[in-house]
């Protein structure tokens, strides 16, 4: 008799744990990560220094095109002109213009390769940051779960949190920076005048 009333409580409690699962309504709120990405200020200098690096690198590369591109140039010019005194002096230049397209293209390719190291580091940060927020987020506001509007076929535009995630981004983040949050001074933005010669003295 004991442990049919014990089993008959159990199944009781069982069945008021699954009311309330079916009561509590699954809470979901997605973001738009790409327009994520143009509010919030570290994925803005993410961006900056993605077009920066490539930038820097289209530049290098110019450089060490134009740089054999010149040397090729001279070789063609002496060698109609005659200034080659031997084959021996023509084929030195042609040797040391292959040495210079291997060398510039180990270079670049070197460049190239630290280049996407860099990038790929700082976006695994980026991402690790605001995957770090929306779990914090997801807690404080009783979310079940965030997506990403990318990964989705079709959600409510009522259920777009974006905006609200990029202000809470770009508050820690400006909190973090803040002089006082770095143990710097505060600058005073109404300094004395030392050259001010008013007195009130007659």
């Amino acid at each position: 008799m004991k442990k049919f009333i014990l089993l008959a409580v159990a199944m009781i409690s069982l069945s008021v744990m699954a009311q309330n699962v079916v009561q509590q309504p699954f809470s979901v709120r997605y973001i738009d990560e790409s327009k994520l990405y143009t509010q919030y200020v570290v994925a803005q200098q993410y961006n900056q220094l993605q077009t920066k690096l490539h930038t820097d690198f289209q530049a290098a590369e110019k450089k060490k095109r134009d740089q054999i591109e010149t040397f090729y140039n001279q070789i063609v010019k002496k060698n109609k002109n005659g200034q080659y005194k031997s084959q021996k002096a023509l084929e030195a230049d042609q040797t040391k213009l292959e040495q210079m397209q291997q060398s510039a293209q180990k270079e670049m390719e070197a460049m190239q390769k630290q280049m996407e190291q860099q990038l790929n580091q700082e976006a695994q940060k980026l991402a690790n940051e605001i995957d770090l927020f929306l779990a914090d987020y997801a807690v404080r506001n009783g979310y079940d779960a965030i997506l990403r509007k990318e990964a989705s076929m079709f959600i409510n535009p009522k259920w777009d949190v974006t905006d609200e995630v990029a202000e809470g981004l770009n508050a820690r983040y400006n909190a973090a920076h803040a002089p006082e949050a770095k143990g710097e001074p505060e600058v005073d933005s109404h300094p004395t005048n030392s050259n001010d010669t008013t007195s009130t003295a007659k």
